[in-house]
């Protein structure tokens, strides 16, 4: 998908979407580094997009790892299930259903989350509500990251899981934040 599709994809449903302008490979390779190279993890990408991100954090985990993205844009879900990788599991569906997504699969716990959902629209209850489902699918030390344009939810991450990393990417177009929490 090319940017300007991606933007007009963006223009018509930026409350699913919440942004008019891919992840850039600054913002991409800065949240997959937080993940091990060389440990067998589970990861789930929320807000996959058209898969930009999806293709740094496959180059980064090990073999034996196991990556779910999940995205509710139908013509971002079509470019994102177009990647070949046995390592990936795209799945067209909302973040909401993460629970029963992992489920089905018989996955416990996950290790690292990285999340690209338009907090910034939501209702302030549903995304406290989403974050606290999130934190409690994570293995006890996880890390959760969240990529952003702004800094002003930062409290709202505080507030779920009692700490907050603030990276800054000015190499991003727009420059933008990766936010990490840590699973205590």
């Amino acid at each position: 998908m090319s940017r300007i599709q991606f933007f007009f994809e963006g223009i018509k449903h930026f409350k699913e979407v919440g942004t008019l302008t891919r992840s850039g490979v600054a913002m991409s390779q800065k949240a997959a580094s937080f993940i091990p190279a060389d440990e067998e993890v589970v990861v789930v990408e929320l807000g996959a997009g058209d898969g930009v991100m999806t293709k740094h954090l496959l180059d980064r985990i090990s073999k034996n790892s196991t990556l779910i993205s999940i995205e509710l844009n139908e013509k971002l879900y079509e470019h994102l299930a177009d990647i070949q990788d046995d390592r990936l599991v795209a799945i067209h569906a909302s973040a909401e259903e993460l629970e029963a997504i992992l489920i089905q699969r018989n996955i416990k716990e996950v290790d690292y989350m990285v999340s690209a959902i338009p907090f910034i629209v939501f209702p302030k209850e549903k995304a406290l509500e989403m974050l606290h489902t999130f934190k409690g699918l994570m293995k006890s030390g996880g890390l959760y990251m969240q990529v952003h344009y702004a800094k002003r939810l930062t409290s709202l991450y505080e507030s779920v899981f009692g700490n907050l990393q603030t990276n800054f990417i000015l190499a991003n177009l727009p420059p933008a934040y990766v936010f990490v929490c840590k699973k205590k």
